[in-house]
């Protein structure tokens, strides 16, 4: 769900700009030409991670399900705060 968030954040700050992104790896993409590199690293480990519980059934520990719910939420203040709130 809070990766959900985050890539809609992603999405809508594509539309204002005027681009329609239908994969979520080109937010990857689209962040690294913003020079978001920290930020499109970790949008990838979470979405290769959701990908992998969504689509394999593969399982993730009680501690890396508290970081990356720590770390998107911190994603999505500093993107909304920075992108959004003009």
């Amino acid at each position: 769900m809070l990766y959900e968030s985050l890539r809609q954040i992603l999405e809508a700050i594509c539309l204002i700009e005027g681009y329609k992104v239908y994969s979520h790896e080109a937010f990857t993409y689209y962040l690294n030409d913003k020079q978001e590199y920290k930020t499109a690293d970790l949008f990838d480990k979470y979405r290769r991670m959701r990908n992998e519980v969504n689509y394999y059934g593969k399982t993730i520990s009680m501690k890396n399900t508290i970081k990356a719910k720590k770390e998107i939420k911190e994603l999505c203040i500093l993107l909304r705060n920075k992108y959004l709130n003009k």
